[in-house]
């Protein structure tokens, strides 16, 4: 069973130039994702073509769990399936959470990437440093306050 956070955020305005905007605009498509039954051979392999350095693991066009170095690393050998180390429980982002919102969450979760959802389904992949740039481009470096209370939501 996955459990997913869904980030959702304020209702801040689109992006303009000064304002750092939505996930909808940084969103990157996840290219390269597995299945549950992939080997944990084939997504190290994979996992090499991916700059994010996470896997997204989908079954029938919907997210099931998220797969990394770390979590192959766990696997009895290198012919077990994916859904055996995958971890279930993700923290997503929704398109129309606002950027802010989602920096407060990389920087107090530590996360290098998010999966972006739209429901259940995956409409790409969003690295921790991408956000955290948008930002900075905007002119908000000065930080984020490391409190996300009120932003996870559990669906």
């Amino acid at each position: 069973m996955l459990s997913l956070s869904v980030i959702m955020g304020g209702t801040a305005p689109a992006i303009d130039p000064g304002r750092p905007g939505r996930i909808r605009d940084l969103v990157r498509e996840a290219s390269v994702t597995v299945g549950p039954s992939t080997t944990v051979d084939e997504a190290r392999r994979l996992l090499l073509e991916t700059p994010i350095g996470y896997l997204p693991v989908v079954d029938r066009g919907l997210l099931v769990g998220i797969v990394g170095d770390r979590d192959l690393r766990a696997a009895s050998g290198p012919s077990a399936p994916v859904a055996e180390v995958m971890t279930r429980t993700v923290f997503v982002l929704s398109p129309e959470t606002p950027v802010r919102d989602a920096a407060r969450v990389f920087r107090r979760r530590r996360f290098g990437a998010m999966p972006v959802l739209t429901g259940r389904e995956l409409c790409g992949m969003v690295a921790r440093d991408r956000v955290l740039e948008a930002l900075a481009g905007a002119g908000d470096a000065r930080g984020v306050p490391l409190d996300p209370s009120g932003l996870a939501r559990p669906e």
